[in-house]
């Protein structure tokens, strides 16, 4: 014997439906909103999360003393333009894409050229001219840390084009 399910029943599985839908908006619009810089305290992150949520081209996410953490998501062939940092190290780890890694001691003499995905990082010395390509077909995801910081805390900059407007190098 089939049991009838009630109109008070059914409201009240469409209404958790959407409630659930709901949340799950309000999830994934809090997870690409921006980050407000915490450096300079205690803080934790889910970095793989926030990471892979990110679409800024570049935030900074902890700004400290001695070391910052930024988030970077670039489109389809953007990358991070040819820089040198004489002071200090960078790392850099992909959460999802692929890249391009262009390493040198010499401006435009490339004697690293490596193509990593996800979970691969990379390590920059300093000193070292270097250049990260999005070679993929997706949004490359990626986090970094400075030491020393790089950017003013807090900074957003959600197109490459503002970023490059804005950062010189």
């Amino acid at each position: 014997m089939k049991k009838r399910i009630s109109t008070h029943h059914q409201m009240l599985v469409s209404t958790l439906v959407l409630i659930m839908f709901a949340a799950t908006q309000v999830f994934s619009q809090e997870t690409t909103a921006i980050i407000e810089d915490e450096g300079k305290k205690p803080w934790v992150i889910d970095i793989e999360e926030a990471t892979i949520d990110n679409s800024h081209y570049r935030m900074t996410v902890w700004t400290g003393r001695y070391m910052q953490l930024v988030l970077m998501s670039l489109e389809p062939g953007e990358e991070i333009d040819l820089e040198l940092h004489s002071g200090h190290d960078q790392f850099i780890r992909i959460e999802s894409g692929i890249a391009r890694v262009l390493m040198g001691k010499e401006k435009y003499d490339f004697t690293f050229d490596k193509t990593i995905g996800d979970d691969w990082s990379m390590m920059i010395p300093a000193g070292y001219w270097h250049k990260i390509i999005n070679v993929g077909q997706e949004p490359l995801k990626v986090y970094t840390l400075y030491g020393p910081p790089e950017h003013e805390a807090g900074t957003v900059y959600e197109t490459h084009e503002e970023a490059e407007e804005q950062h010189h190098h």
